[in-house]
């Protein structure tokens, strides 16, 4: 049978036990190796009245470029904390490099190693959705929504909480070898909505560089429907 291949978050119900204790202990690697993690060549200094650019500003980030036929996006502003709006960036460009290693087809992509500690079960959780495509021979079409974000300081040190909605009912998997919709049939239209949480922590070495911890998702939750 052929499960419905949205980039739902169907892995998470037998790991969540294990979530938010992951996002207690620091991961065994630190922060010495940072996939990519070179300085651009951008310039150091700000003009008048702009925000002096952070060390994360200058980092050499994984592009990210996705096909006509998908589409995801994130409705929302951000927080006026630094270190809110700074986690909350990491937070979506953690969620679209685990779509961008789908659309690749690569479960070891530097993408969404740039945005995870190490060894943590956000890592865990995003090689293994691409895995998943992967072996299903699926990549994805349509368009994934991300909305109602929220932002709060974590209890463990250099930690910050993020909560969303996400919408996956205009989202499907596709066919690697034909191209089209792969079909997953019906079920109930809440499957498709989920809350999301996130939780983030700063990099000890790099100001303003935030990698995933732990992710999080409730199917079918109230405040997402």
């Amino acid at each position: 049978m052929i499960r419905r291949t949205s980039p739902a978050l169907t892995a998470l119900a037998t790991a969540t036990a294990l979530l938010l204790t992951a996002c207690g202990g620091e991961s065994s690697e630190g922060d010495e190796k940072i996939p990519g993690a070179g300085e651009s060549s951008a310039e150091a200094s700000a003009s008048p009245g702009e925000k002096a650019p952070t060390a994360a500003d200058k980092l050499d980030r994984p592009e990210m470029k996705f096909p006509d036929d998908f589409k995801i996006t994130f409705d929302w502003e951000k927080p006026s904390d630094p270190d809110g709006a700074a986690a909350l960036g990491d937070a979506e460009n953690y969620v679209k490099a685990i779509h961008y290693g789908i659309i690749k087809q690569d479960p070891e992509s530097a993408a969404y190693k740039f945005y995870i500690e190490p060894m943590s079960q956000a890592h865990t959780y995003a090689k293994d959705q691409i895995q998943q495509y992967v072996d299903g021979g699926w990549s994805l079409m349509g368009e994934l929504r991300n909305s109602n974000a929220k932002v709060k300081k974590g209890q463990a040190a250099r930690t910050q909480v993020v909560t969303f909605c996400r919408d996956e009912s205009k989202a499907f998997g596709k066919d690697i070898k034909t191209g089209k919709k792969v079909d997953g049939g019906g079920g109930d239209p809440n499957d498709s909505h989920y809350a999301v949480t996130l939780v983030m922590r700063e990099s000890k070495s790099i100001d303003g560089y935030w990698k995933a911890v732990s992710i999080d998702g409730v199917k079918g939750a109230a405040e997402c429907v």
